[in-house]
């Protein structure tokens, strides 16, 4: 009995390997095109903040702003920034990568910070656009997928907050061969309660799903997201976010074990 209990887990491991080959073979994200269509840019904009003189920050502290394309997976980093200023300072890298059925938006290693006693408010802000291609299988419908952030930090005062907004919209070509809005995920989390916080800033699907892609034509992310301090300070790291084909083989797996207990 045992013996075929085994025989049947490993059969119903290699269908569930050959579900996800297949899936691979007829969904397609073979890269990310090139800089003219695909760019990114962080932004640390302090100009209404103001220090206790009564001084703003400067217009902006080196905005890193770039194209960016080519391979599956690209970067764009803003070093530790300072405004001489108001001191306040900033932070953070946004990586976005796709293969095959997956694409993902990741922030990483993001700090926002006014300093205690500044008036008024300070931005991060992260702008990008990409442009997946899609190879001869096309992009079968699936959930949307966006990052969700781990978020934590310090909100100085009543009245003060820190906050992320902003929106991803998904744009591509159906199978009627019409380009068009796809999908908008929308972030809107306010963080208002004096002293240190921690919590997931969540993204909201208008639709929750992409359609039909059609093949050899391309999936376009446009996003903006903007945390702001007022004076508070905020750490970022996009919650990681499972792969569509891991969930089915984890699935497949814990049903084999399942089974596997039963026939023993």
């Amino acid at each position: 009995m045992k013996n075929n209990s085994f025989r049947y887990f490993v059969d119903a491991l290699a269908l569930a390997g050959g579900l996800l080959l297949a899936d691979s073979a007829r969904a397609q994200i073979t890269g990310i095109n090139t800089p003219i269509t695909s760019y990114g840019s962080i932004l640390f904009n302090d100009t209404t903040s103001y220090n206790s003189f009564l001084l703003p920050g400067i217009t902006s502290v080196n905005p890193y702003t770039s194209p960016w394309g080519g391979g599956n997976s690209v970067s764009q980093n803003l070093g530790l920034t300072t405004d001489p200023v108001t001191t306040d300072f900033a932070q953070g890298t946004i990586t976005v990568s796709g293969l095959g059925t997956f694409y993902n938006i990741a922030l990483t290693g993001v700090t926002l910070n006014q300093a205690a006693g500044n008036t008024g408010y300070a931005d991060l802000i992260f702008q990008f656009a990409v442009e997946f291609q899609l190879g001869a299988g096309g992009l079968l419908s699936q959930p949307t997928l966006f990052p969700n952030f781990a978020v934590n930090g310090t909100v100085q005062n009543s009245g003060n907050f820190a906050s992320v907004t902003g929106f991803i919209n998904y744009y591509g070509t159906d199978y009627y061969g019409v380009y068009g809005l796809l999908d908008t995920v929308n972030y809107n989390n306010v963080y208002n309660t004096p002293g240190p916080f921690n919590g997931t800033a969540t993204g909201v699907p208008v639709n929750g799903t992409t359609p039909n892609l059609s093949p050899n034509t391309v999936l376009d992310l446009v996003g903006y997201l903007d945390f702001r301090v007022d004076p508070a300070s905020i750490n970022v790291e996009t919650v990681p976010v499972p792969e569509p084909g891991s969930g089915l083989l984890l699935g497949m797996v814990a049903l084999c074990g399942l089974l596997w207990r039963k026939r023993a």
